[in-house]
């Protein structure tokens, strides 16, 4: 009997691709076997983590698995990023992104990642509406107001940051050039050094969180004259018009949540996380917990969520490079 060896190294490298085929079908099926981590950019106890850990416990029961949230802070969340993005693709490492994530491309010219090349959307959680804040001895009640002082009187209004490339940062400067006015950006190493220096007249503007601004305007330090919220008027304060209402539409860019994976993770497995993070997201408790925490949910699953990613990296990049931002 004769054998075309041709036939045979077909044959059996048929069978390789099959069997590693049925594989990888198989592990996809039965994902997750292992435990699943989160990846936060900051450190343990910020917003990033909270979030991370209310979607975190509805997901790991909604995937049959276990999910360890874990903080890798540094460099604005360069570092964090980097990490997963030379993650194995196979579903078990994912990052809990936002602003950083697609500011980055244009703050750091020489970034080993890309928001749009090296990730894949899983999906967005929520949206943290902020609020345009002044103290209460800067004598402007709404945006137009505040405008035509700085207009008066240019250079000799300021606003606060926590940091270049921040939410509050980027969006300023963005609302500045939309108003065409001079106003200083004055960072500082966080909220809990910048908000004392508002409340007392030190610091005659900024941009603050739903939480972070209710305690001082309770106190009457400080008033609201705008909300940053694309959606609308906020529930956490309705009565303050949006700076859409007010004639900025452009400069209604409102801070999102999300969670993203390495490129090349199969396609089945984002769709099953993407599954796990929409069922977490439907759970009462969860919406509860995140308004709380001042981010309301918003979900926006993979595609969507993906868009949201492109359109902000090229919003961020124009807004950088027009504001000649830079961090190195």
């Amino acid at each position: 009997m004769t054998f075309n060896k041709r036939v045979i190294i077909h044959a059996a490298a048929a069978a390789i691709s099959l069997a590693a085929s049925v594989s990888t079908s198989v592990a996809q099926t039965d994902f997750p076997t292992r435990p699943i981590r989160i990846v936060i950019p900051y450190a343990p106890g910020s917003v990033t983590d909270v979030f991370a850990r209310i979607v975190g416990d509805k997901m790991a029961p909604a995937l049959g698995g276990t999910i360890v949230v874990e903080s890798k802070s540094g460099a604005n969340g360069t570092i964090a990023a980097e990490e997963v993005a030379r993650a194995e693709p196979d579903g078990y490492t994912w990052l809990l992104a936002t602003t950083f994530f697609t500011a980055s491309p244009g703050l750091y010219p020489n970034l080993r990642w890309h928001p749009a090349k090296d990730f894949v959307g899983v999906g967005q959680i929520c949206k943290a509406p902020n609020f345009f804040v002044v103290p209460t001895s800067v004598p402007a009640t709404n945006v137009a107001e505040f405008v035509k002082l700085a207009k008066e009187k240019p250079g000799t209004l300021n606003y606060a940051h926590p940091g270049k490339g921040s939410t509050t940062h980027l969006g300023f400067e963005l609302f500045k050039r939309l108003a065409g006015i001079d106003v200083t950006g004055i960072g500082y190493r966080g909220f809990p050094q910048m908000v004392p220096d508002l409340a007392n007249g030190l610091i005659t503007s900024t941009f603050l969180s739903a939480n972070q601004t209710l305690a001082q305007v309770q106190s009457g330090a400080i008033r609201i004259i705008g909300a940053i919220n694309d959606g609308g008027r906020s529930k956490y304060f309705p009565d303050a018009p949006t700076l859409a209402e007010q004639g900025f539409a452009e400069a209604q860019v409102t801070p999102w949540f999300g969670i993203v994976v390495p490129a090349n993770t199969p396609r089945p497995v984002v769709e099953k996380i993407a599954q796990a993070l929409s069922t977490a997201l439907a759970n009462e408790d969860v919406q509860k917990k995140l308004d709380v925490a001042g981010c309301e949910p918003k979900p926006a699953p993979l595609k969507t969520f993906d868009d949201i990613i492109a359109k902000d990296v090229g919003l961020w990049t124009k807004v950088i490079k027009d504001a000649n931002i830079s961090v190195e």
